[in-house]
C-alpha cells in the first residue's frame, strides 16, 4: 500500500546527481528536509511547513542516500551456497560453469526459481539494494520463468531489470524456447518497477545463427542485450577454435554492441576492443568478487569507458562490499587499478543506466525523484559530507549501519524486519536442488 505523505525532517541527505536526466554528476550532502507523497520526492528544503495529515518523522541528521542499484546479479544462484562440492575439481572457468552452474541451472523448477528470487532480492534489499539488472537461467524450466524472478524481486519490495540468457547449449529446441520466453516478457505489460531487456549467455555459446536471431530481436523491438562478454579467456579461446571471429567483433558484426545493450565481466578485453566498446556506447559492469572466485583474471578496470558500473554475478547482494572488494584489489599490488576518481565514476554509473532503462532520474534526491532512498542507523562514528562521501562508502558504511529501506515511497525493510518467505521451505528446495546436482 502507498504511503500517505511523509515529511522527513534533519537527513543529512547524500545524493549524485541533478533530476535532470542528463546532468552530470554532482554529489553533494546536505541536511535538509524531504517531503514523499505516493512514490516521489516532491519537496526538499530545510524547515519545510508540515501540510495537515501528513506524518511527521524527525531522523535528527541520520545519513539519508540513494538506493544501490546491482548492474548484474544472478538470482537463480541464491540457493547455491553450501552446495556439495563438484564431483570433478574444475581445472579452468568452463570446467566451472559445466560442473557447478550449468548442473545448478539444469535442476530448477517454477518453486525454487520464485524462492531463489524472492531471498535473493531480500537480501540485496537488506543490503541497500532497490533494483536489480538480473541474468536469469533456468534451462529445464524456461517458459514463464521470468514472472517468478518479477513475483520474487515485487514480494521483496524492489525494483528488476529482467530478462533469460538464451544459448545454443541445450540445441535449437530449448534455444528457441529462451528467444520465446525474452520476448514473451519483453512485450508484457509491466508495472512501473520493472523492465525487460533481451539476454543471452555469452558468445561462446551462441551459433552464428542465434546472434542472427538477437540481431532480429533486438532490431525489432529496438533494445539491446545483456550477455557475459570476455569473462575470462575462454570466451575468445572457444571462439577461436570454432573457426569464429573473437567475441567483440562477433558481436558488433551482428549489430549487437548498442547503446542499451550491458556487457558483464569484460576482462580478456584488448585496447583496441576496449575502445570499440567506448565508440559503441556499451555499458560495461565490473564483477570483481566473482572475477576473483573463478580466477578469471583481473579486469582492466582502469580502461573500463564513462559507462560502466558494478555488479555482484550473483555472489550477494552486497553492492557496497563489491565498491570495496575492487579497490582494496586495485591497491593490492600497489598499481591502484581503481583509483577515486574511476571508483566514483563507475559508482554513479549504475544511477545513470538505470535512467536509461526506466526512464527516471534515479541516483538524486530532489524534487521529482524516485523515492528509492535507505536510511542509515545512529550508529554513524564520523561525519559525512560532500568532500568525503566516496570514503565513507569505502570505509565506513556497511549493510549492518541500515536502519530502513525505501522503494517507491514504500518503506520496504526496517532492520529486525521478518522477512517474506519461508526459511525452512528455501532450505528444502536447496536441497531438492543440489541432490538434482548430484545425479547429473
Amino acid at each position: 500500500m502507498k504511503n500517505k505523505s511523509i515529511l522527513i525532517r534533519n537527513a543529512n541527505v547524500l545524493d549524485y546527481l541533478p533530476t535532470d536526466m542528463d546532468a552530470q554528476p554532482a554529489p553533494r550532502v546536505e541536511l535538509t528536509d524531504l517531503r514523499i507523497s505516493g512514490d516521489k520526492i516532491v519537496a526538499r528544503g530545510q524547515n519545510l511547513e508540515a501540510i495537515e495529515g501528513e506524518e511527521i518523522r524527525d531522523i535528527n541528521g541520520r545519513t539519508i542516500m540513494p538506493g544501490l542499484i546491482n548492474g548484474h546479479h544472478h538470482l537463480y544462484s541464491t540457493l547455491a551456497p553450501g552446495m556439495p562440492a563438484p564431483k570433478n575439481t574444475p581445472r579452468s572457468f568452463q570446467d566451472v560453469l559445466t560442473e557447478i552452474w550449468w548442473k545448478l541451472d539444469r535442476c530448477l523448477d517454477h518453486e525454487a526459481v520464485y524462492k531463489s528470487a524472492v531471498a535473493g532480492a531480500w537480501d540485496a534489499m537488506r543490503c541497500g539494494t532497490t533494483m536489480i539488472f538480473d541474468h536469469h537461467s533456468s534451462l529445464t524450466c524456461v517458459s514463464n520463468s521470468l514472472d517468478e524472478i518479477e513475483r520474487g524481486i515485487s514480494e521483496a519490495g524492489i525494483r528488476g531489470c529482467l530478462c533469460y540468457e538464451i544459448t545454443d547449449r541445450g540445441g535449437l529446441g530449448s534455444r528457441d524456447t529462451t528467444l520465446d520466453e525474452n520476448r514473451r516478457y519483453f512485450t508484457k505489460e509491466k508495472n512501473s518497477n520493472f523492465r525487460a531487456i533481451i539476454g543471452a549467455h555469452a558468445g561462446f555459446t551462441l551459433e552464428d545463427r542465434t546472434l542472427a536471431r538477437l540481431q532480429e530481436m533486438t532490431e525489432e523491438l529496438d533494445c539491446g542485450i545483456h550477455i557475459h562478454l570476455a569473462e575470462g579467456t575462454t570466451d575468445r579461446d572457444i571462439c577461436i577454435e570454432r573457426g569464429w571471429d573473437d567475441p567483440v567483433s562477433r558481436l558488433d558484426k551482428y549489430g549487437l554492441l548498442r547503446r542499451d545493450t550491458i556487457l558483464a565481466h569484460c576482462v580478456d578485453i584488448t585496447d583496441a576492443e576496449m575502445a570499440l566498446l567506448d565508440e559503441r556506447g556499451c555499458w560495461l559492469v565490473h564483477n570483481g568478487r566473482s572475477n576473483m572466485n573463478n580466477s578469471v583474471g583481473r579486469a582492466p578496470v582502469n580502461k573500463f569507458p564513462a559507462r560502466s558500473c558494478f555488479g555482484t554475478d550473483g555472489l550477494d547482494g552486497n553492492m557496497w562490499g563489491e565498491l570495496r572488494s575492487t579497490f582494496y584489489r586495485g591497491n593490492e599490488a600497489g598499481e591502484g587499478e581503481l583509483g577515486l576518481r574511476k571508483a566514483s565514476e563507475m559508482w554513479i554509473g549504475a544511477y545513470q543506466m538505470a535512467r536509461e532503462f526506466f526512464g527516471e532520474p534515479f541516483g538524486s534526491l530532489d524534487v521529482g525523484a524516485p523515492a528509492d532512498f535507505l536510511i542509515c542507523n545512529e550508529d554513524q562514528k564520523t561525519p559525512l559530507h560532500s568532500d568525503n562521501w566516496l570514503g565513507m562508502l569505502l570505509f565506513a558504511f556497511h549493510p549492518w549501519d541500515i536502519l530502513e529501506v525505501w522503494c517507491g515511497g514504500n518503506k520496504t525493510y526496517r532492520r529486525g524486519d521478518k522477512s517474506p518467505f519461508d526459511g525452512k521451505l528455501c532450505r528444502e528446495a536447496a536441497q531438492r536442488i543440489w541432490d538434482g546436482m548430484e545425479k547429473l
